[in-house]
């Protein structure tokens, strides 16, 4: 089980909050709106009224110690920004921001953010790749040149060992995790390990080597 913090519980920030309690991890949600907390306060397995730009509040819930913060607010722009460069500060170890435009994650990155969320432009971006994609499920760009990418794996990888794919990934797609058809799941697998029909599997490289893989037979 691993645990979150949510700031800002708007559409995009109490729909991952619940998403991941379903998923069976603890999240604490804060927002600054009592009315949203209230609507909320059954649903989240710790939720505050504060302010989420305080210093004095993310260092009284010890962010340091949960394995990601989610700044979920994009709309102010001086809330986004002051809550993600303070919360780096005082020791988030994994920092993920919504973000608006690309000149504000561009900001968002220079200040300390690893991942940022641009929710309309990933969507966009998701459903393009789905439409021409057979084997294409979804992809998460973490930053202008990298991206995470769920596929199935195309014919011409069943019976193939994850180390005998390496040569046709050129060595700059790193597998993440393999999903079986039973859904036992395998993070970082064995390069032994064989690739079967059904499986799915998790990559991080390079934009343009992921695209390459879509609809690759």
């Amino acid at each position: 089980m691993k645990s979150f913090v949510i700031l800002g519980l708007g559409r995009f920030g109490i729909s991952l909050a619940r998403t991941l309690i379903e998923l069976g991890h603890e999240v604490l949600g804060a927002d600054a709106d009592e009315s949203v907390v209230k609507k909320h306060a059954n649903e989240l397995t710790h939720i505050v009224e504060a302010d989420i730009t305080s210093e004095d509040f993310l260092r009284s819930i010890e962010v340091e110690k949960f394995d990601a913060v989610v700044i979920a607010v994009s709309s102010n722009l001086q809330v986004s920004i002051m809550t993600t460069l303070i919360a780096k500060e005082v020791g988030a170890k994994y920092l993920i921001a919504k973000s608006q435009s690309d000149f504000h994650s561009r900001l968002l990155y220079k200040i300390g953010a690893d991942v940022v969320i641009l929710p309309e432009k990933d969507m966009g971006v998701k459903v393009a790749h789905n439409l021409v994609a057979d084997n294409f499920l979804n992809m998460i760009e973490i930053s202008p040149e990298y991206s995470i990418m769920n596929i199935y794996p195309p014919e011409s990888w069943i019976g193939k060992t994850l180390e005998e794919l390496n040569p046709s990934l050129h060595e700059r797609v790193h597998t993440l995790a393999l999903r079986k058809s039973d859904s036992s799941a395998t993070l970082l697998p064995d390069p032994e390990i064989v690739v079967e029909e059904g499986d799915i599997i998790t990559l991080m490289g390079e934009n343009n080597t992921l695209k390459k893989l879509e609809g690759k037979r």
